[in-house]
């Protein structure tokens, strides 16, 4: 965090902590290196990085599908019913329909046969869902990962963790899913988003910028803003990787590994190395 953030009201209380939190998977190289970040309760807090970096080893970590090898995770609740998980991959039976789905899920977390068709028409009208009688094998797959988020959102969890929610979605739908997202988190939701969609990350409270298993940084966008003396996110973290490494960054390591960048950026990413 800077120290000249600017911080006019006292944080809410925490919803998930992670403390030096390191993971190794078998004897390849370590996946997380002491990551530590902390979620405020009713927010939106978006974690950025590159393919690889680390950020849906952390969210497993965090809904307890992995363990870490050391560290510390605290969550408000342990309580299965208070959370909300969207994986990165789809886990939908290919072979049920989307109605299935819904009375699959539903009926796991106790919701009666009409809250659960309550639900699906809610987010139908909301996503856009594919029609209810069609299979999940013969959903193209961005009306998969509509599905997805439909059914991780079914039993009204406070904390959400959405790993890449907006990926393959058109512009229409992803503004319309921040949008709920923000109004959940006015509501008293807690969510943590995945993307590398930087800039969409700007809509959430706090951001942290992770890369090779470490967070950079984690602030309020506009503070990392100011405090990087950069216009757009995408900057700050290309500015953050020149800080953290002593030597060049080679740049299609960068475009290789899934970051969606301007061409602009790339024009700055050279000024920076050569200052």
């Amino acid at each position: 965090m800077c120290r000249d953030a600017i911080q006019p009201h006292p944080p809410p209380l925490a919803s998930v902590e992670v403390r030096s939190a390191f993971k190794r998977y078998n004897k390849s190289a370590m996946v997380l290196k002491g990551v530590s970040l902390t979620v405020r309760r009713n927010t939106i807090y978006g974690l950025l990085g590159p393919s690889g970096c680390g950020k849906t080893t952390l969210l497993n970590c965090i809904v307890g599908r992995t363990k870490l090898d050391n560290g510390v995770i605290n969550l408000e609740s342990n309580v299965i019913d208070d959370i909300g998980y969207m994986p990165q991959d789809l886990c939908l039976d290919p072979l049920l329909s989307v109605e299935e789905i819904f009375f699959y899920f539903g009926t796991i977390f106790g919701r009666s046969r009409n809250e659960i068709i309550s639900r699906y028409k809610y987010f139908n009208a909301l996503f856009d869902l594919p029609e209810r009688k069609m299979l999940i094998n013969n959903l193209s797959g961005g009306q998969q990962r509509r599905v997805s988020l439909a059914v991780a959102l079914l039993h009204n969890p406070t904390l959400l963790i959405l790993d890449e929610p907006t990926v393959g979605l058109d512009p229409i739908l992803s503004e319309k899913i921040w949008l709920h997202l923000s109004d959940l988190s006015s509501e008293g939701k807690t969510i943590i988003i995945t993307t590398h969609y930087i800039e969409e990350a700007r809509r959430a409270h706090t951001v942290g910028m992770m890369r090779s298993g470490i967070i950079l940084s984690e602030d309020a966008p506009d503070n990392l803003l100011k405090c990087y003396g950069c216009s757009t996110l995408e900057d700050v973290f290309l500015k953050l990787c020149v800080i953290d490494t002593s030597k060049v960054i080679q740049v299609n390591n960068l475009f290789s590994s899934g970051l969606e960048l301007r061409s602009s950026t790339c024009k700055i990413y050279f000024l920076m190395l050569s200052t």
